[in-house]
């Protein structure tokens, strides 16, 4: 039977990938290199994980298969790659996967990846660092000056945690609370026992030892149950001072589509989470648990990737995991050079949390590599890179000052005032003409629908910084929506106008009101800026590397000279593997990568 793992990661980019094996630091991922084939793949705008995962493994472009961040399309009435597998007796496991796509039986949804602000229904409680000392002081918790991402009232790309709470100390003795996300809690004690603590849920406990994880603790909320585990961060019984992260706790029931599969899976391989407790970055204190958490979450899928193909009959496995992205968004500021808060002697440290990240994929391709039979394929692959933040640009503020939107105080939008506006949902590269009959607060008459949008585009090519005298343009490419067609948008849900920014600008919202400014804080994006993005060290596009029965060894598809591959040629080639016709997709077979 053939069969086909692909491990996704979110944000991995193949000139890191590339240094970092050359360096000797990933074994496993240098044989995949010199044993199989690998190219580099344009992401679709927005180049962010929603859009091109789904594009991805569908095989079909956004206008087909893509509503929106955290809104599941039904794809597979589309004669997508789910549904051909289905109508050819073949099975896809989805866990940990996007859930912007919808999997219908016999496919197995696992977990899905809750890109949406509102709580994920299969978390019982989020994680939470607690601490003896004043909350305010523990999580440093200054006002931003800038908000970046999209939404704006919502900004997503800062992947922030660590959120904080109070512990209650008296006498010696500790209590900690969970809460679930109806405001239904329980309350454990904590004991102290020389230099260790153990804490209590009902009369079960587990021992905590300052800078390692627990054993997993089971608890019960209301009827809910689940399994919870801490990291003891600090711990001076003098000063009845206490710090205990405390991980994500995930239902034991109801997060997927087979309640007898999962039952197996946290059977056979434990509890599973789907975020950590604390941040990747250079100056977080708590980055060892972090870099513990993912890589046993790491591992965690790729003992399931193996399990689900080999022990049950699945023709394909997926999943995305987020580690390098997070590192990335955190650090790459301070390590490429192209960045204006680059330091040569800084940069070093700050590549060096990157590179841990990377050494945990390479040890969970090691994993896989070994335990993988002859049959598979293994494809290690990417929605997009990143490159660093220059420039901060507020679409609305830029917009309303042009006379095109009106704003409340919040800086959210009066439809009912504005002639355009912008979708949460779509990624803030896609401009909606308010129009009468279409929008239910249309303020715009179709007469004057064309004479909108030749205004949009006049705004968004003269919209500009000046650097170093020169002038340096905020947009990279604007297109009306029937000229998008060429980038895979059309269809009901794109945009009357789709455009990208610049290399190095990113959206936000700024507290002090400016349309665009530079950064106020380092740090690195995809999403706004355009897919073909790139600095001497990093890059938008997306990775491609496959392994094992009947790939070609030893090929590297170089986009500058024989051209990048699409998003959605993946899908195809898959579809080739399993001996599957796929007209209906949208992407090319890459024969190129076959053996014969």
């Amino acid at each position: 039977m053939k069969k086909c793992i692909i491990f996704g990661v979110d944000g991995l980019m193949m000139p890191l990938l590339k240094k970092f094996a050359a360096e000797g630091i990933l074994p496993n991922i240098d044989k995949m290199f010199k044993k199989g084939a690998a190219t580099e793949l344009l992401p679709f705008v927005s180049a962010w994980g929603d859009v091109n995962w789904v594009s991805f493994l569908t095989g079909q472009c956004p206008g087909n298969t893509w509503v929106g961040q955290g809104r599941e399309h039904n794809n597979q009435k589309k004669y997508s790659l789910l549904s051909l597998m289905k109508d050819n007796g073949e099975r896809a496991a989805l866990v940990n996967f996007i859930g912007s796509i919808s999997t219908d039986t016999p496919h197995f949804q696992f977990a899905p990846f809750w890109g949406s602000v509102e709580p994920s229904p299969y978390e019982l409680c989020p994680a939470m660092i607690h601490t003896t000392i004043d909350i305010e002081q523990a999580g440093n918790q200054n006002p931003k000056q800038q908000k970046l991402g999209w939404p704006p009232v919502a900004a997503l790309a800062f992947h922030e945690k660590g959120a904080w709470r109070r512990i209650i100390s008296q006498d010696g003795q500790y209590q900690l609370q969970l809460s679930d996300h109806n405001g239904e809690s329980v309350t454990l004690s904590i004991f102290a026992e020389g230099s260790q603590l153990r804490i209590y849920a009902d009369e079960t406990a587990v021992d905590l030892i300052v800078g390692q994880w627990s054993q997993w603790l089971p608890i019960q909320i209301n009827k809910s149950k689940g399994q919870v585990r801490f990291f003891l961060g600090k711990f001076d019984p003098q000063n009845s001072h206490v710090e205990i992260l405390q991980s994500q706790v995930m239902r034991l029931g109801g997060v997927s589509n087979d309640a007898k599969l999962e039952k197996v899976l946290f059977e056979q391989f434990g509890p599973f989470i789907s975020k950590w407790t604390s941040k990747v970055a250079l100056n977080e204190q708590y980055r060892i648990s972090a870099l513990q958490e993912a890589e046993d979450q790491s591992l965690w899928l790729a003992d399931s990737a193996l399990y689900l193909t080999k022990r049950c009959g699945f023709a394909l496995w997926a999943t995305v995991h987020r580690l390098i992205d997070e590192s990335q968004h955190t650090c790459l500021g301070k390590y490429d050079p192209a960045s204006p808060f680059f330091k040569a002697e800084t940069a070093e440290e700050y590549g060096d949390v990157i590179r841990e990240c990377y050494k945990v994929l390479d040890r969970t391709m090691g994993r896989i590599l070994e335990g993988m039979d002859k049959d598979t394929v293994l494809i290690l692959a990417s929605d997009h890179g990143g490159v660093p933040n220059a420039y901060m640009c507020d679409i609305y503020r830029y917009l309303e000052r042009n006379g095109l939107v009106k704003l409340r105080s919040d800086g959210s939008v009066i439809l009912a005032e504005s002639k355009v506006f912008l979708k949460n949902e779509r990624g803030g590269l896609e401009i909606y003409v308010n129009l009468q009959g279409r929008e239910p607060q249309g303020t715009v008459s179709p007469e004057e629908f064309e004479t909108i949008r030749e205004n949009v585009l006049y705004l968004l090519g003269n919209w500009h910084v000046k650097e170093k005298g020169q002038i340096r343009n905020a947009v990279s490419m604007a297109l009306k929506k029937e000229d998008a067609v060429g980038i895979g948008y059309w269809g009901q849900y794109a945009g009357d106008i789709i455009f990208a920014y610049n290399t190095g600008f990113v959206w936000g919202v700024s507290a002090g009101g400016e349309d665009i400014c530079p950064v106020a804080l380092p740090g690195a994006n995809h999403g706004p800026q355009k897919p073909t993005a790139t600095t001497n060290v990093s890059s938008n596009y997306g990775v491609f590397l496959a392994y094992g029965a009947g790939i070609r060894q030893g090929y590297y598809r170089e986009r500058t000279t024989i051209g990048p591959r699409r998003m959605v040629d993946p899908a195809a080639m898959i579809a080739e593997l399993f001996d599957i016709k796929q007209s209906s997709l949208d992407g090319v077979i890459m024969t190129d990568f076959f053996q014969n």
